[in-house]
């Protein structure tokens, strides 16, 4: 049905449209798309590893991401050397800072909400982690089996390269309990601000117990 590779260049229109699909639900335009891409290629080439799921038709239908503590000693010697576009980074934060990527209102309402959850990350729950997914992103057409997947991936890699404990952050209104069947434990979580009543929930997972 699909297949698990390590991430290239060309697959970051894919990812940003996984990322669309995964963490929002508004209707979106070719300007929001081209944000997409570049904010997916940012978040990728900043971490040191990804994964994307792609189809017999050669379409990215999803990708996972870790970030290690620079701290950590790999195992592994052949460690991914993902290409860092650091022009195009600038580039990309001055256009979303100055709004030149016109984005439309729907989408810009709730990348700022989801930009506020990020912001509002507590660093004192990474501190203790040598491993931080980053991001899990799929379809939802493609929900059987293909997180699984990747998290399966994440954790041979995490095991490979000797990591020890895992977080992330994730919040009720994504797949939380995905994590928690999974084997991961709550380890702080905090109420939106806005009153809804959803929560942002940190979790973490010992890989060697």
């Amino acid at each position: 049905m699909f297949i698990i590779r390590p991430y290239r260049e060309q697959d970051a229109v894919g990812c940003g449209q996984c990322f669309y699909e995964g963490f929002f639900t508004c209707p979106i335009n070719a300007n929001d798309r081209i944000f997409l891409r570049d904010y997916a290629q940012v978040l990728i080439e900043k971490c040191s590893f990804t994964y994307v799921a792609e189809s017999p038709d050669h379409q990215i239908v999803g990708f996972i991401s870790g970030n290690y503590d620079k701290k950590i000693r790999l195992r592994k010697t052949n460690s991914d050397h993902c290409k860092r576009h650091y022009g195009a980074w600038c580039r990309m934060f001055f256009k979303f800072y100055l709004k030149q990527y016109h984005l439309s209102k729907a989408f810009q309402k709730q990348f700022d909400a989801f930009f506020l959850q990020l912001r509002e990350r507590d660093e004192k729950f990474f501190t203790g982690c040598d491993l931080e997914l980053v991001a899990l992103s799929s379809r939802k057409a493609y929900r059987k089996g293909l997180g699984t997947a990747l998290m399966e991936k994440f954790m041979d890699r995490a095991k490979a390269d000797g990591a020890d404990t895992v977080k992330l952050m994730t919040n009720t209104l994504a797949s939380w309990e995905f994590y928690e069947k999974r084997g991961f434990t709550k380890a702080a979580e905090k109420l939106f601000p806005d009153g809804s009543g959803h929560k942002t929930i940190i979790y973490e997972y010992h890989v060697n117990r």
